[in-house]
C-alpha cells in the first residue's frame, strides 16, 4: 500500500476481537445507563475552543499540550472534543433541558480526541461512554453514579479485577485554604519541581499531582495532603459516600493524591484502575462538579458525571473474556445447478440466526472448502445433484472431519446438537 494513504498516528481501525469487546462494553454500558433512568444524547465532536478551555482549565494538560485545535474558515477558534462534559453541560443548557427533568440525567457514546503521544490504552483518537446528573449535591447521586458503574463491569466480568480509588478535592469553601497551604510547600521545594509543575504552580497548583516525573512525585510524598483541610460538608459527602461503597461490597480506597485532571471537580472525585495494562491503567473515572453550569452561565446546579474508556476497557476484556463461538455454516455447492436449492437453504439457517457463508460464487468444491476452512467456520453444508434429487445435505464437521448425509428437515436439529454421530 502507498504510504500517503495509511492511517494517522494515534488513530485506529476497530474490526475483529476489538469490534465485539468495542460493541460489548457500548451495549452493556447503553443498558445500564438506560435502567438507571438516563437519556441519550449525540454530540457534536467541533466544539467552540474557549468552551473547553474554560470548562477543562487552562492549567490542565489536555487544554496546555493535548487539544486538536485550529481556525475554522470564519476564522474562529473550534477544537476537537477532548472529552464529553463540557460539551454535554453546553448541550443542558443551550437546549433548556434544565427545564424538564427527564434530561436532567444524559449519557453519551462517542469519539474523543487528544494529541497525546501514542502507546498502549492511550490514542489520538478514542471513545468514551459517559453520564452526567444535574441537580443535585447529595452524596446519595455520587454513589447512585459509581453503582452503575460497578454493575457494569461486573457485567463485563472484569469487577475482581479493578480498584476504585475514592478522594475530595474539597469546595470554594475548603479548597483555597489547601491550595495555599500547597503553594507554600511548593515554594519551600521549588528547585525540586519540573518546568511543568513551575507552569501549573501559577495556573492551577491541584495540577503538580498529574506529572509523572519522578522527582515531583517522590517530593509530593510529603506534600500536606487534602483531607486535613476539608470543610465539614465535605468530610460528610466524602464519608458518606465511602460508607455507602462499603455497604454495597464495591472494594474502594482513599488516594490523598487523586486530584483528576480536569479543574471543574469539586468535592468527591473517583477513578478505576485495572491491575495489569502499565501507566495508562484508569479505565473510567469522574466525580462531582458543581460549579461548571453556573461558569457556563447558567443557574447554580450541582452535578456528577463519569466516563468508561472503551479502548482501555477493551484491553482489560481481551486479557480475561475469550470470544463466544458462534454456529456458523459454509455453504458449499458441487456446481452451478446446486446453487438455488443452496440459497433456499441458506433461508433456512439464517431464519434461525446461523451465520451462513453461501460459497457458490468461490470455484470448484475444493476452493470452496479451503475457504470454508479460512473462515473458521463449524460446518460445511454441501449440494450436490444427488442431495438436490433426494432433499438432502452433507453435513461436514469441520474440527473433527466426520461427514454424514441429513435430511432437510432434520439439518437444524444436526446443528444444534453440534456434533456428527
Amino acid at each position: 500500500m502507498d504510504e500517503r494513504f495509511s492511517r494517522l498516528r494515534g488513530f485506529i481501525d476497530i474490526y475483529g476481537e476489538d469490534l465485539y469487546f468495542f460493541n460489548l462494553i457500548e451495549n452493556t454500558f447503553r443498558k445500564y445507563a438506560e435502567i438507571y433512568g438516563f437519556e441519550e444524547i449525540k454530540l457534536p465532536i467541533l466544539e467552540r475552543t474557549e468552551l473547553f478551555v474554560r470548562g477543562i482549565g487552562e492549567g490542565s494538560d489536555i487544554v496546555r499540550k493535548e487539544m486538536f485545535s485550529f481556525k475554522d474558515r470564519g476564522n474562529r477558534d473550534v477544537t476537537m472534543r477532548p472529552e464529553g462534559t463540557a460539551s454535554v453541560v453546553r448541550a443542558f443548557l443551550e437546549n433548556n433541558l434544565l427545564n424538564d427533568p427527564k434530561y436532567h440525567k444524559l449519557f453519551y457514546i462517542g469519539a474523543m480526541f487528544r494529541a497525546e503521544r501514542p502507546q498502549a490504552g492511550r490514542l489520538r483518537q478514542f471513545h468514551q461512554a459517559g453520564v452526567e446528573w444535574f441537580g443535585s449535591d447529595s452524596p446519595l447521586v455520587d454513589f447512585e453514579n459509581i453503582s452503575m458503574l460497578w454493575y457494569i463491569l461486573k457485567e463485563l466480568g472484569i469487577s475482581d479485577k479493578v480498584d476504585f480509588i475514592v478522594n475530595s478535592v474539597g469546595c470554594d469553601k475548603c479548597t483555597p485554604n489547601y491550595k495555599s497551604y500547597l503553594t507554600s510547600f511548593f515554594d519551600e521545594h521549588y528547585d525540586k519541581f519540573c518546568e511543568d509543575c513551575k507552569e501549573r504552580r501559577n495556573k492551577n497548583i491541584l495540577r503538580i499531582f498529574d506529572c509523572k516525573n519522578p522527582s515531583c512525585q517522590n517530593t509530593l510524598k510529603n506534600a500536606p495532603k487534602i483531607k486535613e483541610t476539608l470543610c465539614d460538608n465535605c468530610k460528610y459527602h466524602l464519608d458518606t459516600l465511602t460508607d455507602m461503597m462499603s455497604k454495597d461490597k464495591i472494594p474502594f480506597s482513599i488516594e490523598d493524591n487523586l486530584v483528576r485532571g480536569l479543574d471543574y471537580y469539586t468535592r468527591n472525585v473517583f477513578e478505576v484502575r485495572y491491575k495489569g495494562i502499565g501507566a495508562q491503567n484508569a479505565i473510567a473515572g469522574g466525580g462531582r462538579y458543581n460549579n461548571l453550569v453556573s461558569e457556563f452561565g447558567g443557574p447554580s446546579i450541582p452535578a456528577f458525571g463519569f466516563a468508561i474508556g472503551i479502548e482501555r476497557t477493551i484491553i482489560t476484556l481481551k486479557e480475561n473474556i475469550e470470544l463466544p463461538k458462534k454456529m456458523s455454516v459454509a455453504l458449499c455447492s458441487v456446481s452451478s445447478k446446486e446453487t438455488n436449492f443452496s440459497l433456499e437453504i441458506a433461508k433456512i439457517l439464517r431464519k434461525e440466526k446461523i451465520v451462513t457463508h453461501v460459497l457458490s460464487h468461490i470455484g470448484n468444491l475444493s476452493k470452496q472448502m479451503k475457504v470454508a476452512n479460512k473462515l473458521g467456520v463449524k460446518f460445511a453444508v454441501i449440494v450436490g445433484e444427488e442431495e438436490f434429487r433426494e432433499k438432502k445435505v452433507s453435513l461436514k464437521d469441520m474440527e473433527t472431519g466426520k461427514q454424514n448425509t441429513v435430511p432437510i428437515e432434520n439439518l437444524i436439529d444436526k446443528l444444534n446438537n453440534k456434533g456428527l454421530e
